[in-house]
């Protein structure tokens, strides 16, 4: 089972990195953060921890505005081409493949925005400076942006895995998501409320307060997406997919 489901995820990986979509991408994950708001439009080398955190804050708030392109990417070609016939008649369950699917496209995700991560370390370069050691973005990538993936990814592969209705799957997780990112969301916002972590922008520890408030939120949202993600498994049905084409 676990090989068949690594097997489609990794057909899917391929599939998104050929589908149009990765222009899109990679304009997004990777050269528009640096161009938007860094350390070389800011004029200055902001500290290590402080530019991790931003790096994969914008990530986080890119993700919300194409990661819904990103899932109806992930079932199109299989709604106009012979694939679910194909592979439907191997020896291959549903289910299985629902969840290679989504982690065909999760790992899509967190490739482009490690690479964004890589090249927020070249920025001090600009400055004739050394990189930011690996560290502080390794922590945030994972923290922030692996996370906040996940749980943009799900509540968009639930509505695509329940209605396919093209105009509500990409633009009611959008908004749906630009709600959840309001400083006033609390514990099950997307993003990382700001108020928690301005200690980092001049290079001070995190009070216990936000830390707290960082592990709460955290587990709150992958948690919520775990449940989705689970829905999703037990909803989905090949028959529906194929029937859709």
């Amino acid at each position: 089972m676990f090989k068949t489901m690594f097997v489609v995820a990794k057909q899917e990986f391929k599939s998104l990195l050929k589908n149009w979509i990765t222009i899109i991408t990679v304009i997004s994950f990777i050269i528009a953060p640096i161009l938007i708001y860094s350390p070389i439009t800011d004029g200055r080398v902001w500290n290590k921890v402080y530019a991790a955190y931003y790096c994969n804050n914008g990530l986080v708030s890119i993700a919300i505005m194409i990661m819904s392109f990103i899932t109806i990417s992930i079932y199109y070609k299989d709604e106009v081409t012979e694939m679910p016939t194909l592979i439907f008649s191997q020896p291959i369950k549903g289910k299985v493949y629902c969840i290679g699917k989504f982690l065909g496209g999760y790992v899509y995700c967190l490739l482009f925005a490690l690479l964004g991560n890589i090249v927020w370390m070249f920025s001090p370069i600009y400055f004739k400076e050394i990189p930011y050691p690996l560290s502080p973005f390794l922590k945030y990538f994972v923290i922030y942006s692996a996370t906040s993936f996940f749980a943009i990814l799900s509540v968009s592969y639930f509505l695509q895995i329940l209605f396919n209705i093209k105009p509500l799957t990409i633009f009611l997780p959008m908004f749906l998501f630009i709600f959840l990112s309001g400083p006033n969301i609390g514990y099950f916002g997307i993003m990382i409320d700001y108020r928690y972590i301005t200690n980092l922008y001049s290079g001070m520890t995190l009070p216990l307060e936000s830390i707290r408030y960082m592990m709460i939120n955290r587990i709150t949202i992958v948690s919520f997406a775990a449940a989705l993600f689970v829905i999703c498994i037990l909803k989905f049905s090949p028959k529906k997919l194929m029937d859709r084409r």
